[in-house]
């Protein structure tokens, strides 16, 4: 009898996990698939990473992961909020950095804000996981709207971002040059997946000046 619990249970316990797996593996196969070095310095690499559905009206558009998905791979642990109402996640890209673990990057979108710091705010998620879906390691690599911009590198030896915070105290007109502070933060993530803050640069002042050919801001090198 013992022994024929103990079969039962291991097999329900198989079970479990081969549905665990093949949960994860769907939310995988939803990513796209991109090559490094990988940069997101504008609009049109930000959409080239992000805009991971296609239909006949809109033809490429962003792909929002499920709250139920979000529960369960990104939204764990006080990390994030899964509520649909205020924020949206997106699926982007696999990024092949090792064979020890799987990393992919996830846009957030802010819909709503207590002021022009975090309204409209869109973050660049890094996420770490095993094979089997569990989160190793997971991190907020970047900030964009009308007050923040970002530019991330990815490459086989580390992250770098390059954040602008715009402190001009009042934006009454856009399409002329702004004030604003910039500084560097590089990453590693080591062998066990684990990401981790390398440096940060010191905080440079700066103006960011509008290109006529992008239609965005950039900064004044």
């Amino acid at each position: 009898m013992k022994t024929f619990v103990c079969v039962l249970l291991c097999c329900l316990f198989l079970t479990n996990c081969k549905a665990q797996n093949s949960d994860f593996k769907s939310y995988l196969d939803n990513f796209g698939i991109t090559n490094i070095p990988l940069v997101i310095r504008d609009c049109q690499s930000y959409h080239s990473v992000f805009n991971q559905r296609y239909d006949s009206i809109f033809h490429e558009t962003y792909k929002e992961i499920p709250e139920n998905l979000v529960t369960k791979y990104i939204f764990t642990n006080g990390f994030c909020n899964s509520d649909s109402g205020y924020f949206r996640y997106d699926y982007g890209v696999k990024i092949a950095l090792s064979s020890d673990f799987i990393s992919v990057l996830v846009s957030k979108l802010q819909y709503e804000g207590d002021s022009e710091w975090n309204f409209d705010l869109g973050e660049t998620l890094l996420i770490t996981y095993n094979n089997k879906g569990k989160i190793l390691s997971r991190l907020s690599l970047t900030k964009d709207n009308d007050r923040w911009q970002s530019c991330l590198k990815i490459t086989k030896q580390g992250i770098t971002v390059r954040q602008i915070k715009i402190t001009e105290p009042k934006i009454d007109q856009y399409h002329r040059d702004l004030r604003c502070e910039y500084w560097t933060t590089t990453y590693q993530i080591a062998t066990d997946g684990i990401i981790k803050t390398i440096d940060t640069s010191p905080v440079s002042i700066g103006i960011v000046i509008w290109d006529k050919v992008n239609e965005e801001y950039i900064l004044k090198e």
